[in-house]
This record gives C-alpha cells, structure tokens and sequence, in this order.
C-alpha cells in the first residue's frame, strides 16, 4: 500500500513573501537612517570644533603682542609678585 500524503493546511508553514519583503526593506531603511544620522552627527560636531579652532586662532592673531592680550596680564601680574 502506498502512503497518502496528509492535507496540509495552507496557512501553516507557508511563508509570506511580502511580510519578508516588508522586513527587508524595512531593515534597510531603518540601518541607511541609523548610519546617516550617526554621520550628520560626526559632522555637525567636527564642525563645531573647526569654529572654535578659528576663533581661537583668530583671537590668538588678533590680541598678540596687544595691550588687551589676557596672557600679558597674566604675565606681567605673575612676574610683579
């Protein structure tokens, strides 16, 4: 005797193409938001450091050898003691 194959039933064991697909695309979208957001914060902060460098350095240039030059002050108050 031959054996006969049991009904399946459809729902069980059957994969839903189109959840799958709705993962994916779903992972990929969250993963390329994740990287671009942690990129636009990288940027956003060397950016900042870059402004504050100029500043300092401009600062630097500006109240070098001046009378307003705080590290001359700090000098000349030190040395007089």
């Amino acid at each position: 005797m031959a054996a006969v194959p049991e009904p399946r039933d459809p729902g069980k064991g059957k994969v839903d193409f189109r959840r799958l697909c709705d993962i994916g695309i779903g992972g990929f979208i969250l993963a390329t938001l994740g990287c671009w957001f942690h990129c636009r914060y990288n940027y956003a902060k060397l950016r900042i450091q870059e402004r504050l460098a100029r500043e300092g350095i401009k600062n630097k240039i500006i109240y070098e050898s001046a009378h307003l030059d705080p590290e001359r002050k700090q000098i000349s108050g030190s040395s007089s003691n």
